[in-house]
């Protein structure tokens, strides 16, 4: 019996994909992903009472909603991070946000996470890609986020995209864009293989649980995020390790008007996130500015109503949410699949 599970054991591990398997089936079967710099990204602000800081600060206007659950992560409100869409066309998306846990200088090109999600429209398999520096983090170490090697493998044949408006002296200072992509940092040394993706925390798919793509106010400050609201979505098709992962599904009620812009998952979507959206509670780290209305009902985007308006329009609704997501099975609660897109079920 014992050598049977010693047996089982090194199956599973001789069975396990590598980090070349995974991005190679991403590539084929969602979109390849081109390397990229992460200074060519948008900066995500981080404002205290509307105005944009540098500096470290404990609460922010629009804190980030990524837990900071690693070493010397210093909170939810650092500068810095920078968010950029690769791909955003009728066939595919490729979203990459370079995040900073560490206050650094403006112009640091180290970051300390890096997270990339490619999602195919047609068929709504999404791929995950995750590279952190080393814990715990610190001012003077981190991931080079002038050159960001393609997880597919791809040679770069000039600067990754948008490097040479930051950079224009590129080629006098990095001679190797010419050169093959043995020169370029290893990609399977970066980036996560899907082993270690599966369990890092938070799970992304507790996170993305409505689609591949998560709005919340900080990543809303810039024009970095590509919408797919109501399409089909897969996280968990491509990659064994990724079936690991729960699989999600929409919750909604007759009449929802919470869901009538979006789909409401199952997971954090319609637990937490409804409740900070809807200011039930605030963000960690969020600022007292925050935490009054309307920035405190950052449901519907760019709420522009009254407190009396909003109660109006969404109150019952965000109740109906929170009460679906305690019992989805609750007589008044619908769950929906994501392999068929709305539209062509006809149902919501």
């Amino acid at each position: 019996m014992k050598r049977f599970l010693l047996l089982m054991l090194f199956s599973a591990f001789a069975q396990a994909q590598t980090f070349y398997e995974y991005s190679e089936q991403c590539a084929k079967e969602v979109t390849p992903i081109p390397a990229f710099s992460c200074m060519a990204g948008e900066v995500i602000p981080i404002t205290v009472n509307g105005q944009i800081t540098t500096s470290y600060t404990a609460t922010c206007d629009k804190p980030s909603m990524v837990p900071a659950v690693d070493a010397g992560n210093q909170g939810q409100c650092v500068p810095g991070s920078r968010a950029l869409v690769l791909r955003d066309d009728g066939e595919a998306q490729i979203s990459a946000i370079c995040r900073k846990y560490v206050v650094r200088e403006p112009s640091s090109h180290l970051f300390d996470e890096i997270n990339i999600v490619s999602h195919n429209l047609k068929s709504g398999k999404t791929c995950w890609f995750t590279a952190k520096a080393a814990r715990p983090f610190t001012l003077g170490a981190g991931i080079n986020g002038r050159i960001v090697p393609s997880p597919s493998g791809l040679p770069i044949k000039s600067a990754p995209r948008g490097y040479e408006k930051i950079h224009p002296e590129s080629e006098a200072l990095h001679p190797g864009w010419k050169v093959e992509k043995t020169t370029l940092p290893n990609p399977a040394a970066l980036w996560m293989s899907p082993t270690q993706l599966v369990k890092n925390e938070p799970m992304c798919v507790k996170c993305h649980d409505s689609g591949p793509y998560m709005y919340s106010p900080y990543i809303a400050q810039t024009t970095q995020l590509p919408s797919n609201p109501f399409g089909k979505y897969q996280p968990r098709a491509v990659g064994q390790a990724f079936k690991q992962w729960p699989q999600p599904f929409a919750i909604t009620t007759r009449g929802n008007t919470c869901t009538t812009c979006h789909r409401m998952g199952n997971m954090h979507s319609c637990g937490l996130a409804t409740l900070q959206a809807t200011g039930v509670v605030s963000a960690t780290g969020t600022s007292a500015l925050g935490q009054q209305f309307p920035l405190s009902h950052w449901m519907s985007p760019g709420n522009l109503h009254s407190k009396f308006q909003w109660d109006e329009a969404f109150k019952k609704s965000a109740k109906d949410i929170s009460d679906c997501c305690a019992n989805p099975n609750g007589a008044a609660c619908q769950k929906i699949s994501y392999d068929t897109p709305i539209g062509k079920s006809g149902k919501r």
